[in-house]
């Protein structure tokens, strides 16, 4: 059987359960960072939890999480590990989001190097 959209390669890799698994999440993973579908497009700081001062840095990944059974007032957010390609899909209420004023490409640059990377503020962008 023939999966669309996969080349012969992918063929081999998906006739196994287990191996099928972990290999398109694998694949959809690099593909959120390098492809065409990318999804760490939106940075965000997320505030951990109420009555605390940590926020960490992340992606928003998905708005509407209708088809696990979750409340349109929450998002899925991911937020890498830096000096990895790991990270950890927290499922968040919106209102502890803010939208970071950056691209996403020098944010998970400053994530994956753990903050040491200089940017540029938005004014020196212009």
């Amino acid at each position: 059987m023939l999966i669309k959209g996969c080349g012969f390669k992918d063929q081999l890799f998906v006739k196994a359960p287990l191996i099928k698994i972990i290999y398109t999440s694998v694949k959809d993973l690099v593909s959120a960072f390098v492809g065409q579908k990318r999804r760490f497009n939106e940075p965000v700081l997320v505030k951990v939890g109420k009555g605390y001062e940590l926020e960490k840095i992340g992606f928003i990944t998905n708005k509407d999480l209708k088809f696990l059974g979750i409340s349109d007032k929450k998002v899925a957010v991911y937020l890498p590990h830096s000096y990895a390609w790991s990270g950890n899909l927290f499922i968040v209420p919106a209102e502890h989001i803010k939208p970071l004023d950056a691209s996403a490409t020098d944010v998970m640059k400053f994530i994956i190097s753990a903050g040491v990377t200089n940017l540029e503020t938005p004014n020196d962008r212009k």
